[in-house]
């Protein structure tokens, strides 16, 4: 029997193996009750010559603090993740699970399995909110998430202008949380893209949401996986049901900015997305469960980073 912190084959992928077999099935109603996550929000004021508007409402501010904190990560991972490949320890470094690129399952992206998100602290007194909510199984990994993301605040973030600045976490909060309570589906609702929503399509950028709920049920079908579940859902007919709403997407508006990638020599990288609301109307019970999990999860494109993170209103008909 092999003893924790003993080693395995370079060549064993425990996560791929655990993501490719979910012990369970659920319908998308069900999924919600299923759901488990877990969030690290540290409490910081912004540095000098820097408001907590300036970094919250910048959209490339997300990813930035994700780069910190992989950064961190990689500092503590084995030599085999940090070349890329499986972790050989036992159990695996953070890394592994949190950072690694894993094997496409049935030809579909597997997700990173964490968003993160950036708010003006509820006191208002010009400090910030810097959440990190882990996904399912990766919340083995909780405490050493958590902290990697204190010194990854503490050793400085890239601020807009480009140079590093630390964060000094003031206070930290872990919560964990199993299950996902909803609301009975409303007539109508309105999703507000806190920060750009970004679909693509064959390789572009797609100008409209019309592909939210594939691009919601791709996603939420691969989170599902770091739950050790499999949904069983007719995603044909969702796409069809969803092609039956009213969608309002007038108030929307095109933004675009530019992030760096370290892997690309830190190239800048023009991106765009759709910020602002979008109203829904006709019979959106069967979506519901889809739309609920979406403001947890964040839809579209590079959610990772922390886009396609969006407020969910329900509206009266």
């Amino acid at each position: 029997m092999r003893e924790e912190g003993d080693s395995v084959a370079a060549d064993e992928d425990r996560i791929a193996a655990r993501l490719a077999a979910p012990m369970g099935v659920v319908g998308l109603a069900d999924l919600p009750q299923r759901w488990f996550h877990a969030e690290i929000v540290a409490l910081c004021r912004p540095p000098r010559g820097w408001s907590a508007g300036d970094l919250v409402d910048d959209p490339a501010f997300p990813g930035r603090l994700r780069g910190a904190w992989g950064r961190q990560l990689l500092n503590t991972a084995s030599p085999a993740a940090r070349l890329g490949g499986p972790c050989s320890w036992s159990p695996p470094c953070a890394y592994d699970p949190l950072f690694r690129e894993h094997p496409a399952l049935k030809g579909m992206e597997t997700p990173k399995p964490y968003v993160i998100a950036a708010d003006p602290a509820p006191d208002c007194f010009d400090r910030m909110a810097l959440r990190l909510t882990l996904f399912g199984f990766a919340t083995d990994w909780l405490e050493s998430a958590a902290d990697a993301w204190i010194l990854a605040l503490r050793g400085g973030v890239a601020m807009p202008d480009g140079l590093h600045a630390a964060l000094e976490p003031l206070d930290r909060r872990i919560t964990v949380h199993e299950g996902l309570s909803f609301s009975p589906p409303p007539a109508a609702a309105r999703l507000t893209f806190i920060t750009p929503l970004c679909l693509r399509r064959g390789g572009a950028t797609h100008g409209g949401v019309g592909a939210l709920f594939s691009s919601l049920g791709n996603r939420l079908s691969g989170l599902a996986r770091w739950q050790d579940t499999t949904v069983a859902a007719d995603w044909r007919g969702v796409k069809d049901h969803a092609a039956t709403l009213h969608i309002d997407e007038s108030s929307l508006r095109p933004v675009a900015w530019r992030r760096h990638s370290a892997r690309q020599g830190d190239t800048p990288i023009r991106m765009e997305g759709l910020r602002g609301p979008v109203t829904l109307s006709g019979d959106l019970a069967p979506l519901w469960p889809l739309l609920t999990l979406g403001a947890l999860t964040h839809a579209g494109s590079h959610a990772a980073q922390g886009l396609g993170r969006y407020a969910l209103e329900p509206l009266a008909a």
